[in-house]
């Protein structure tokens, strides 16, 4: 019996259903092009805890700042949000540097950061964009802590980096 070209239409869109279904590669965040990889540096952001002091970072940003000292947690994630690497856990008034060279090859496409032991604090995720900008800049970052200033309920971490106004959450 002749098959009919209708057919052979089904089986062939059958058979691409596995191309599609097939898992996505996560963005990563390609910092080959930073100052420090091109010029053949390590590729380190220093981040600074202070949730201790009560102002000098949050003016450019929707955070009014206040002192409460903080555990943050620092770690680079996929675009699924599963780690890579090791997580930075910083005590107040500390710093600590996360060496990128090694996440980027295991496609880290952003950086969470965290106040793990205070569930109540919102915590913040640094683009890829913003990743690079300090990067580019002097390559250091300063984490501080707030509530929102339209809502005085709202408590969460903040940073302003180096770099071109690499600061967030933005006004």
């Amino acid at each position: 019996m002749p098959r009919r070209p209708a057919t052979y239409l089904a089986i062939a869109s059958l058979a691409t259903i596995p191309l599609f279904m097939a898992p996505n590669a996560s963005a990563e965040c390609d910092i080959s092009q930073t100052k420090c990889a091109v010029n053949g540096g390590k590729c380190n952001i220093k981040f600074r805890n202070i949730t201790g002091v009560s102002t000098g970072s949050g003016k450019d940003t929707s955070i009014n700042q206040t002192a409460e000292a903080k555990i943050i947690r620092v770690k680079a994630v996929k675009q699924n949000g599963k780690k890579v690497g090791n997580a930075l856990t910083i005590n107040s008034s500390a710093n600590k540097s996360l060496n990128l060279d090694k996440k980027a090859k295991k496609d880290f496409a952003k950086i969470h950061i965290t106040s793990p032991a205070d569930k109540a604090v919102r915590g913040i995720t640094m683009s890829c964009e913003h990743v690079k900008a300090v990067l580019n800049g002097t390559g250091t970052c300063k984490v501080f802590y707030g509530y929102m200033k339209y809502d005085h309920s709202n408590y969460r971490l903040g940073y302003t980096c180096s770099g071109d106004r690499v600061v967030k959450p933005e006004t």
